[in-house]
């Protein structure tokens, strides 16, 4: 659902784009996503193409889309339930969708849905099912936006599952690993201090973890994170030149012929009020080079 949020920041128009962050990075505005997933919450590239969801309120159902933002192809799962799908990633054989938002505090049914790869598109398709639980969490009473057992960010590396928290409370990452296709209790592998909310993540196939999320003012950032050997190692943050964009989703794309690394990101549409005021965001995709 689109999301009303109060930010301390005045609302800035996204006509900006496109502009150079630094040295380093350039970030541009590829297209307006169509009003049918305007609630992308979750994406990946597979075969060339991205592939994204919506969250909470939606059907189960995904969608292919390419680099201009049109939808190419879509499936609704018939045996598959959204309840509040925030996250995908994938494995060697399978992608694997994040049934895991928790704003409210109260869920006891996180769940990952595991989809084989020859049989993404097909309508029935087997419940393959990874049930989750935090090791940590005693109290399941609704106290939305007040605690430290949300998520939205999954991604799969060497065949292990990392889920990084979205914390409420402490405005950090906890960062939990477990084996695909398992049920899991989940204990904190470790945490990151990031000064927002994270929403997505994504790998680059070597060492590169990125992760996207925004701050209490509604502006987006990118953490860059190392990893080696099943540690994630904090290198650098930085902010993305926009405001009043909710940031969900990111993906890694491949290298262009400079070997500059190209990810994809998306936006939920969002309602932001300032005051008695009100300005509305639409979904949107976003383009970075990592030179």
């Amino acid at each position: 659902m689109i999301k009303y949020l109060i930010p301390l920041l005045i609302f800035i128009s996204c006509k900006s784009l496109p502009k150079e962050i630094n040295t380093q990075i350039k970030f541009s505005k590829v297209a307006t996503l169509p009003s049918a997933i305007n609630e992308s919450s979750g994406l990946i590239v597979l075969d060339g193409q991205l592939i994204t969801h919506n969250d909470s309120g939606s059907d189960a159902v995904l969608y292919k889309i390419d680099s201009t933002g049109m939808i190419t192809d879509r499936v609704k799962y018939h045996n598959l339930y959204n309840i509040d799908w925030e996250g995908i990633t994938q494995s060697d054989k399978s992608i694997h969708i994040a049934d895991i938002g928790n704003n409210r505090g109260n869920r006891k049914d996180l769940k990952i849905y595991n989809i084989h790869k020859a049989a993404l598109w097909q309508e029935e398709t087997d419940q393959d099912l990874s049930n989750l639980s935090y090791a940590g969490q005693k109290d399941f009473t609704v106290r939305p936006q007040k605690h430290s057992y949300d998520a939205e960010a999954v991604l799969v590396i060497d065949e292990i599952m990392y889920l990084f928290s979205k914390d409420w409370i402490n405005f950090s990452t906890s960062i939990y690993s477990f084996p695909i296709y398992k049920d899991a209790v989940l204990n904190k592998h470790q945490t990151i201090e990031t000064k927002g909310l994270i929403t997505d993540a994504t790998f680059n196939k070597e060492n590169r973890v990125l992760l996207c999320g925004y701050n209490q003012s509604l502006a987006p950032f990118i953490i860059e994170l190392r990893f080696d050997q099943g540690v994630f190692t904090f290198i650098k943050k930085v902010d993305l030149p926009i405001e009043g964009a909710q940031i969900e989703a990111i993906a890694y794309y491949g290298k262009d012929k400079n070997g500059s690394e190209i990810y994809y990101l998306t936006s939920e549409a969002v309602n932001v009020k300032l005051g008695d005021d009100e300005a509305k965001t639409d979904g949107e995709l976003y383009k970075l080079i990592w030179e």
